[in-house]
């Protein structure tokens, strides 16, 4: 077993799960309700809906490979882990343009995806 991967994977899980049904409460439920016409709701939400494929499969296939230690899928595990790391600091870059430094209050999504692609990127190292 790949501890660092395998703890990488279980956050990704983790954090797949507070984004379909956190995510529901806060974000969605509200835009939904918005003026905005349907094609850019409909799109936005299809976009909402990729990004819970994408937190799942990753989050499933890190602690997949760390369980069984696949070195074979290191450099699936280094592009999964940097892109992560970038998801991470969009969301910085974003909050700081709305919100200064209050970005690391009202965004806080990159305090879970910044140890995924960390610790990800760790044990690919280590191996």
């Amino acid at each position: 077993m790949n501890t660092w991967i395998f703890a990488s994977g279980i956050i990704g899980i983790f954090t797949s799960l507070v984004h379909i049904f956190a995510g529901q409460v806060d974000p969605v439920r509200p835009f939904l309700k918005s003026d905005l016409p349907d094609i850019p709701k409909a799109t936005l939400l299809a976009c909402w809906h990729m990004v819970s494929v994408i937190l799942v499969m990753s989050g499933v296939s890190l602690t997949y490979i760390g369980w069984f230690n696949l070195i074979t899928l290191q450099s699936v595990v280094i592009g999964v882990s940097i892109t992560f790391i970038m998801f991470s600091i969009v969301f910085i870059a974003v909050g700081w343009y709305f919100f200064k430094l209050q970005a690391f209050l009202k965004l806080p999504q990159w305090t879970l995806l910044l140890p995924i692609g960390v610790l990800g990127l760790i044990g690919s190292v280590l191996k």
